[in-house]
């Protein structure tokens, strides 16, 4: 072990640089630091500039999308309540085919709605929408010249008779074709509906695809109150198209992006319209930003999320981002937000660039001062390199003292006089002591000393059936190769549950949890490692079978305990290990499986502490060696509720 570790210290020191090197180094950085202070200075305040300017830039951009949202939703609403008051005031107005009319004028008095429609309570609905081509290929009926649509469903008193009257235009009013088709539709359903209904005043309902156009639309309600009795309801749906064009024309950065998103990272409006929906099931839904496959935007919302701050910076692939959130404000009544990403090289780069053309000409200013770095370096380091030589000298306890050359700078003409006053100290010590305890001591650099400290640990104990019977036929290589196979597995599921293997004993495992680190609920991790390594040996032992190999069932005891753990041994040989009445139990419930026809007993200590969280068969109480009581001896079968086939119970075992 000696020589290893000396053979590794001489190999680090071949590659550790030499004194006169550093020196020349730190000459030669302190010959410009004029220029280097400068140089770091101007590119910090011109950085916070720029990012003061950029931050401003995408502020102003956050609340110019805002605005613009706004501007989409708060007109139509104003509309909306004018012709709720027309239906309060004559409710039989929008039975009649003359008020499509004014729906006309509402649904062309702005661009970004979609269809507007009155509904009332007895199922009487009527409709004006605009016509497109995904609305033509949604109806192979629709007229390929038309361009505006309305009808209106029959009240519920027509029954079965209850019909949708549709009719097409070319040019508002001019009918070019109409159908009528039977219709169970009952707008009162409708989230907006429901609520406008509820709480008699403008309702928002969340997000949705519009099946005829696959864009995103949001639906607007509001109620027509008759006499303080709600009758019916305006409702509009409104598409994002004109926001979705605004985030693209009105990118902050070549290569930023702008969303609109709900506090579930639905989106509702991007800049490319196609990347805001997805399918699912063959039906359109609304993307979400993990939806995008873009690091940039994941990363901003999952550091928005965890730190709940409205500006985040990040780095993601490669270059350095940020991230600026803002919340809609609460007026708007629907909690919504603007995300804007966009690269800090988009406002910094240009900077960057002339900082490495600086720094550039700041390396060749030193590289011409090299050589007379080197000579002055030389006269300082050569009487350090004559210190260094002499530790080396009694590091390796040869005294054979040889006074260096004396130094004129006063700390290391002081490290010189202590270094002959160590090798005369350690040279005194070694007459006293053996040579080769000396020669530890210094390799190791502290003291080697027992210790040991009571803790509250899980033990664990396992062998495998009839191992000395397998083991008397197999050929040597052929047992090494199970058995370490048996080892791998056991300790690969007790270590993933944050076990410390003490040794291996033979054919037996011992482990615990607490020690040296403690464990947090080290109790059910050892249950649960106890079943994994369970599992995992009855897989192994199929394999063995397919193989042809004899099989080794293993027997598990676990039990928790105050122990002694530390080093333990002589002055010359330390083992870490655990001591006390706790392990003799834990070996003796893992013996109790040959009795019980078991295959991991558990003690009550072990079963009361996480009663609620496993699945085990009481068995019996029993007496244990060195102990006056009895305790009661359980068999571990699973854990409660898991769907892990590793731990759930199985069905043989639970009869």
């Amino acid at each position: 072990m000696f020589i290893r570790r000396s053979r590794l210290r001489a190999f680090m020191l071949e590659r550790m640089i030499r004194f006169q090197v550093t020196i020349s180094i730190l000459f030669m950085a302190v010959i410009l630091p004029v220029l280097t202070v400068i140089l770091s200075y101007s590119y910090e305040e011109n950085s916070k500039n720029l990012i003061k300017l950029s931050n401003d830039y995408i502020d102003h951009a956050r609340d110019d999308s805002v605005a613009t949202a706004r501007n989409l939703l708060d007109p139509v609403a104003g509309t909306m309540r004018i012709v709720a008051e027309v239906a309060s005031a004559n409710p039989n107005y929008f039975r009649e085919e003359q008020s499509r009319n004014l729906l006309f004028q509402v649904l062309t008095s702005a661009e970004q709605i979609d269809a507007i429609y009155t509904s009332f309570e007895d199922g009487y609905h009527r409709v004006v929408t605009r016509i497109d081509a995904d609305r033509r290929r949604s109806d192979p009926r629709i007229p390929a010249a038309a361009n505006w649509h309305s009808s209106y469903i029959d009240s519920f008193a027509a029954g079965s008779a209850r019909q949708r009257h549709r009719s097409f235009f070319a040019t508002w009013p001019i009918v070019i074709a109409q159908y009528a088709d039977d219709t169970k539709l009952d707008i009162r359903t409708l989230p907006h509906y429901e609520a406008a209904k509820r709480t008699h005043a403008l309702a928002i309902a969340d997000p949705s695809i519009n099946p005829d156009t696959g864009f995103p639309v949001i639906s607007l309600g509001y109620p027509i109150i008759a006499g303080d009795k709600f009758i019916g309801f305006i409702g509009t749906n409104i598409t994002f198209k004109i926001l979705s064009a605004y985030l693209a024309s009105h990118r902050i950065s070549p290569h930023s992006t702008t969303l609109i998103i709900d506090q579930s990272g639905r989106i509702i409006a991007h800049p490319v319209p196609g990347q805001g929906v997805r399918k699912v099931n063959g039906k359109l839904v609304l993307a979400t930003t993990a939806d995008l496959a873009d690091p940039a935007i994941e990363r901003a919302v999952e550091l928005h999320r965890a730190a709940n701050s409205n500006r985040v910076q990040f780095n993601s692939d490669g270059q350095q981002d940020i991230g600026v959130f803002g919340p809609f404000p609460a007026n708007f009544r629907i909690p919504w937000e603007v995300l804007i990403v966009a690269p800090l090289d988009d406002f910094i780069g240009p900077l960057k660039k002339t900082n490495q053309r600086i720094g550039l000409l700041i390396l060749a200013l030193i590289a011409a001062e090299v050589p007379l770095i080197l000579v002055v370096a030389k006269r300082i380091a050569r009487p350090i390199e004559a210190v260094t030589r002499e530790m080396q000298q009694i590091q390796a306890l040869n005294f054979a003292h040889t006074q260096p050359q004396d130094s004129f700078i006063r700390e290391i003409h002081l490290l010189q006089q202590a270094v002959n006053l160590m090798s005369n100290s350690l040279r005194s010590f070694a007459a006293f002591v053996p040579i080769g305890i000396v020669r530890q001591l210094v390799e190791s650099g502290r003291p080697l000393t027992l210790s040991g400290e009571s803790r509250f640990l899980t033990i664990f104990f396992s062998d495998l059936e009839n191992f000395s019977t397998v083991s008397e036929h197999l050929p040597p290589q052929q047992l090494m190769r199970q058995v370490s196979s048996y080892f791998e597995v056991v300790s690969g599921a007790l270590t993933a549950e944050s076990a410390t293997i003490d040794k291996y004993i033979g054919d037996s495992v011992m482990a615990f949890w607490g020690a040296p680190s403690p464990v947090e609920d080290h109790i059910y991790h050892a249950c649960v490692g106890a079943l994994r390594a369970a599992y995992r040996v009855r897989r192994l032992n199929e394999q063995w079978a397919r193989d042809g190999l004899p099989q080794m069932r293993m027997r598990v005891g676990l039990h928790c305990d105050n122990v002694v753990v530390g080093n333990v041994g002589s002055a010359d040989r330390l083992s870490y290990t655990i001591m006390g009445d706790g392990v003799n139990v834990a070996a003796r419930l893992e013996g109790l499986n040959k009795t019980f026809h078991t295959a991991i007993c558990i003690s009550d200590s072990v079963y009361n502490a996480v009663i609620d969280r496993i699945i085990a068969r009481e068995l019996q109480l029993v007496s244990v060696k060195g102990r006056q009581s009895k305790i009661m001896v359980y068999e571990l079968i699973g854990i409660r509720n898991s769907t892990d086939p590793e731990l759930s119970a199985e069905l043989e075992q639970v009869a």
